[in-house]
């Protein structure tokens, strides 16, 4: 079963390095697969050229869930 991946910014992270998982894209990619976020999910994320492994962070100080990537990035067509 392929995994699901929704959209991600690498350049939007906070200060600890997460990616912040609160753009226009990662929200409608959310939505359209009903995805609801939880603690330790683990994602496939993607800006369309870079694609990477997240385990799921709950909403640090900002209030915005987070991705804590554990593998990659790596080009898309190489995943």
């Amino acid at each position: 079963m392929k995994q699901t991946t929704i959209f991600a910014d690498f350049n939007n992270r906070d200060v600890d390095g997460c990616l912040r998982l609160n753009t226009v894209g990662s929200m409608a990619d959310l939505a359209t697969c009903s995805i609801r976020l939880e603690e330790g999910m683990e994602l496939s994320v993607s800006d369309g050229d870079l694609i990477a492994k997240i385990v799921v962070r709950a909403p640090g100080l900002e209030g915005v869930w987070r991705g804590q990537i554990v593998s990659g990035p790596v080009e898309a067509g190489d995943g």
